[in-house]
């Protein structure tokens, strides 16, 4: 009887080891790519959705209050802050507190974050310096209350630091309203 040894080469042994290498790398590689996609996207979609319900409360409003669309004086401006009287004769006010990052809306003296899921880790911030900004009818900036007639609203909602290394999501949001004048 006659006995063969049947064994694997060196170079066979090798070349085997470096296509398993080869395809760990790109498996773990795109393994890291899923699961950052899996936190990154959730986290986008809950600021985009914040930042976006937040331009909807301050323009059209909600249940509790109508928003600038229907406001019918204007009484105070600032960069981060705007107080009018709407229709229905209730006083807002919208404060964006640019240290903690919060969104604030009082209605006839009673204070409430917006949108309000955005205390669980949702930041609304200006987009530059300046959350709003008043023209008049002429189209040029203006600082008095009274000469308002439209304003444009620039905002950035984020999760954490908005970056997507650290899975987090960013939104960068914007819209203008005009204002309504009554006599």
């Amino acid at each position: 009887m006659v006995y063969k040894n049947s064994a694997f080469t060196l170079i066979e042994l090798v070349m085997t080891i470096v296509i398993i290498g080869i395809l760990s790398v790109v498996g773990a590689w795109l393994m890291a790519y899923f699961v950052q996609d899996s936190v990154y996207i959730p986290q986008q979609l809950t600021s985009d959705m914040a930042g976006q319900e937040a331009l909807d409360i301050m323009i059209e409003g909600d249940k509790q209050a109508k928003g600038l669309r229907f406001s019918k004086v204007i009484s105070s401006i600032s960069n981060n802050r705007i107080i009018f009287t709407n229709q229905d004769g209730q006083t807002i006010t919208y404060i964006l507190n640019s240290a903690t990052n919060k969104l604030s809306r009082i209605i006839n003296g009673t204070s409430a974050q917006i949108p309000y899921y955005a205390a669980s880790g949702v930041n609304i911030a200006a987009d530059g310096r300046v959350f709003f900004i008043y023209y008049d009818s002429n189209e040029a900036i203006t600082r008095i209350a009274a000469k308002v007639r439209r304003i444009a609203i620039k905002l950035v909602a984020s999760t954490g630091t908005g970056s997507f290394q650290n899975w987090n999501g960013k939104s960068v949001l914007g819209s203008s309203i005009t204002v309504p004048r009554y006599q």
